[in-house]
């Protein structure tokens, strides 16, 4: 698996909101630079383990929690979501999974580019009223990283199984 783009020089966050935004903006661009160059025979594939889960389980468990975290939780987008239907769900192509990817990046840059220290942390729209918006960011990259590790992970297990 090829490194991640590196950032370029000028890229780093002045402040809390652009710290956010410049980590889920990275973290979803590696998700594309993964995910771009396969064939949908990848996408589909599904590790020979019981409790594996295919690059098309993954990342539409990644986008789906991110874009209720980011977008409902800090935002005031009103997203259900059943974690549980997420890794049942049937295939579909990563071209028609991708847009959500760009979908959610942009959504979050216009969320969170005007927020202020401040406005972080206020308490979210999380059901448990219990958490702070900063949290909540914090937590989606942590979770979009660590699915970005599995996708990288499944990637190379089905390019050895493949080749």
């Amino acid at each position: 698996m090829p490194m991640p783009t590196p950032p370029a020089p000028g890229e780093e966050p002045e402040s809390e909101a652009e710290l956010y935004r410049y980590h889920l903006r990275r973290l979803i661009n590696w998700f594309l630079e993964a995910l771009d160059p396969l064939p949908e025979a990848a996408f589909s594939w599904h590790p020979p383990l019981p409790e594996a889960n295919s690059l098309h389980a993954i990342s539409l468990h990644a986008i789906t929690s991110a874009e209720w975290w980011v977008l409902s939780c800090v935002g005031e987008e009103s997203l259900e979501r059943d974690r549980d239907a997420e890794f049942a769900a049937g295939p579909s192509s990563w071209s028609e999974l991708r847009p959500r990817y760009t979908r959610f990046l942009a959504a979050s840059e216009a969320l969170l580019s005007p927020m202020s220290s401040e406005d972080l942390s206020r308490i979210s729209r999380h059901p448990a009223a219990n958490r702070m918006n900063r949290r909540c960011l914090a937590h989606t990259i942590e979770h979009l990283g660590l699915h970005l590790g599995h996708i990288e992970i499944t990637i190379d297990w089905w390019r050895a199984q493949s080749s």
